[in-house]
């Protein structure tokens, strides 16, 4: 089924590419005769989706403020309008009045260029909640447009950094951060220069952390302090808010407890004390840390069924990043319960989703082409218009490798126990139905005393134990071999094509290798495991031999029927 979707997604991206060429080429000999028709002129008043019948008590209060604003009054009210908007942020609907109001304004004739530039800043914005992400990019280039004809420096900066916030949504975290550090701040001094460089530094940690260069990622924020000097209080507390959830997993990824626990404590006490909101989904945020810190150091408090709910009323429209960190958390949690049939079911509605994004982006590029086509004036002396359909080409051209990358990545990840990096049991139980009709041989073990381990020495040392475990079944891993992590200290071997006698020196091997590891505590772990050739129960063949191998002292394998 996976292939399948990978060929049709192929198959779908060439076509675009192809189109994408035809065009450029028609636009570099071809002269059309008509009137150059902007962007934002035409961009339509209405969405065919948007229902106004179905409006929600909020969205009708909003619409009903902006109706009462006579239109020969948009020019100097634009920004009241703009601001009616805001409480519309955190609904994250497909079809959101809010969009239809700016563009409504935007249409109007009443706004000066500045002031165009100024919603048509919110409009990339609250349009960037909608799920299309190819929209997000076309106005956020029209933005990038307007800002250089009026040579802004504090919008041509925002612009910029807008761009590289949706590479990096897609997973394109390399690129996003060489797109960031092209921006050039060297003796700019103009308005709101401080807080440019809040985002620019923002973006950059987060970059980094999720290419996992933490050092990289506390130096920008570091940055950060410095530049709120002088800001509004309310804003302070949204920044220091941004940080310190940033900061907890970061510390979390460095399995540092206490301060994990210590920013989330801070964050809940700012998250308390906001009056005004100025970025959207700070709840959101800090609910995902929370789930993330109660996942790896208060289990029994995790909150399966808000990251269900989450995952179920947001695939549409939610933020990319907040549902792959909703996935990968039940992901983990399943893993850790032994919930496979969750874990399995969690699995193909992550495909589902996946497919959802890949398709609609593809028809969406389609789309914007042909409009294009239709609606742009093209000649060769336009080197604007030919500056915007190399912007369009590429920024397409980065997204389809990196959404292709990203699904065949997140395809395997599922697969990838986190702790252990080898295969987990979704990647074994798909291994056994390869294997249906070819004979193999099974090892299975698991570390003895571990829970006395864990009791003793505390879990960060506990998850040591299983990741050096890991690494040591990593050394013997080939197209023969194959790893697995099927529980939580429960480890299984599948060899083929290897005769017995090769597959129990293996397995002495690894039963050697991990008694001779020295611990920085003074332990020695050792393991004890079942071994058998396939057979109609071959796992339950295994474990049996394990348990006897329990009650033989422990440190053995057991290889044939005692």
């Amino acid at each position: 089924m996976k292939t399948k979707f990978y060929n049709i997604f192929i198959t779908l991206s060439t076509c675009l590419l192809t189109l994408s060429l035809i065009f450029f080429t028609v636009a570099g000999v071809k002269t059309i005769k008509q009137e150059k028709i902007s962007f934002l002129k035409n961009i339509n008043n209405s969405n065919n989706n948007l229902n106004f019948n179905t409006l929600s008590p909020l969205e009708k209060e909003v619409l009903n403020k902006f109706k009462k604003i006579p239109k020969n009054e948009y020019s100097y009210k634009y920004r009241e309008i703009a601001e009616n908007n805001r409480p519309l942020l955190d609904l994250h609907l497909e079809d959101n009045i809010g969009v239809y109001i700016l563009k409504t304004l935007l249409n109007s004739n009443q706004l000066s260029s500045e002031q165009r530039l100024y919603i048509l800043n919110k409009l990339r914005v609250i349009d960037s909640l909608s799920g299309n992400i190819v929209n997000t990019i076309k106005i956020t280039i029209e933005y990038l447009n307007l800002a250089e004809e009026l040579n802004s420096e504090y919008d041509i900066a925002r612009a910029k950094i807008g761009l590289s916030s949706i590479i990096s949504s897609l997973g394109g975290y390399e690129t996003a951060i060489t797109l960031l550090e092209n921006i050039n701040f060297n003796d700019k001094q103009f308005l709101l220069i401080n807080r440019i460089k809040i985002s620019y530094y923002f973006h950059l940690a987060e970059n980094y952390y999720f290419i996992d260069n933490y050092k990289e990622a506390f130096k920008y924020l570091d940055k950060i302090s410095n530049l709120l000097e002088g800001e509004p209080e309310e804003y302070k507390v949204n920044i220091l808010l941004l940080k310190n959830l940033l900061k907890t997993q970061i510390y979390l990824k460095l399995k540092n407890s206490q301060e994990a626990l210590n920013n989330l404590n801070l964050s809940k006490n700012l998250l308390d004390n906001l009056q005004k909101v100025y970025f959207s989904d700070l709840k959101i945020f800090y609910l995902l840390t929370l789930e993330s810190y109660n996942l790896k150091y208060n289990f029994q408090n995790f909150n399966e069924n808000y990251l269900k709910n989450f995952i179920e009323t947001s695939q549409e429209t939610g933020d990319v990043i907040f549902l792959k960190m909703a996935f990968d958390l039940l992901f983990e949690y399943y893993f850790e319960s032994n919930d496979f049939i969750k874990y399995r079911k969690l699995d193909l509605m992550y495909i589902s989703y996946l497919k959802k994004i890949t398709n609609g982006n593809n028809k969406f590029f389609t789309l914007y082409l042909v409009e294009n086509l239709e609606n742009e004036y093209i000649s060769m002396e336009n080197k604007k218009l030919y500056t915007h359909i190399s912007i369009i080409l590429l920024v397409s051209l980065i997204i389809l490798i990196i959404s292709f990358k990203r699904t065949q990545y997140l395809d395997k990840k599922t697969k990838i126990d986190v702790l252990t990096n080898i295969g987990n049991r979704l990647a074994f139980n798909i291994k056994l139905k390869e294997l249906e009709n070819k004979n193999y041989y099974m090892l299975l073990f698991d570390i003895d005393n571990f829970k006395r381990l864990n009791d003793t020495y505390g879990h960060d040392f506990g998850d040591k134990v299983l990741s050096t475990v890991g690494k040591i079944l990593k050394t013997i891993e080939n197209k023969e071999i194959s790893i697995y992590r099927v529980g939580g200290e429960e480890f299984l071997i599948i060899f083929t094509n290897l005769n017995k006698n090769f597959c129990i020196d293996s397995c002495e091997y690894i039963r050697k290798s991990i008694e001779n590891i020295k611990w920085e505590n003074p332990v020695t772990v050792t393991i004890s495991g079942g071994f058998s050739q396939k057979s109609e129960n071959t796992y339950i063949k295994c474990d049996s031999r394990l348990y006897k191998a329990k009650n033989s002292g422990k440190n053995l394998i057991i290889y044939q029927k005692i």
